[in-house]
């Protein structure tokens, strides 16, 4: 079983953008890097559209 299946709730991009983002905030701030919150969120958001580029339907439940 994927992670993905066990957790649907990762297929909704907003639950997904704030993990991520805050995931990583966190875990720059442990290692000293201060970078701003909204610089990570908009590096989040482009990860996650370029991932939606490639992958079309994983955001979806729909099987193209």
């Amino acid at each position: 079983m994927k992670l993905i299946d066990k957790y649907q709730k990762l297929k909704d991009k907003a639950f997904l953008s704030e993990v991520l983002a805050r995931n990583v905030f966190a875990t720059m701030a442990l290692e000293n890097q201060k970078v701003p919150m909204v610089e990570i969120e908009k590096l989040v958001a482009s990860a996650i559209a370029e991932k939606e580029l490639k992958n079309p339907q994983f955001f979806s439940d729909k099987k193209l």
